[in-house]
């Protein structure tokens, strides 16, 4: 079988992961913003806010960096803008 002398023999016994290989929550922003344009080769074009980027962005109700892990992923969408035109608003934005 091709491949198969360099797998790793599984060990059921351990995690898949542990904590010292999580990201910071800057590194997870980054990572699909910044990082994820300059790997597709659209570093001059998207992963940031800057004059003459895509304008897709998502807007959420508190930071992203600050809020604890087990939180982010309840926190309210308040405004999602696609190719610089708003497509969700929330009520009183």
């Amino acid at each position: 079988m091709a491949g198969a002398r360099h797998r790793r023999p599984a060990d059921h016994s351990l995690p898949p992961h542990g904590p010292g290989q999580a990201l910071t929550p800057l590194q997870a922003l980054q990572g699909i913003t910044l990082n994820a344009a300059w790997a597709a080769g659209e570093e001059h074009l998207a992963g940031r806010l800057a004059v003459g980027h895509r304008a897709d962005l998502t807007v959420l109700a508190g930071n992203p960096l600050e809020v604890p892990d087990d939180e982010l992923a309840g926190l309210p969408v308040v405004l999602t803008v696609v190719a610089g035109r708003p497509t969700h608003r929330a009520a009183g934005l």
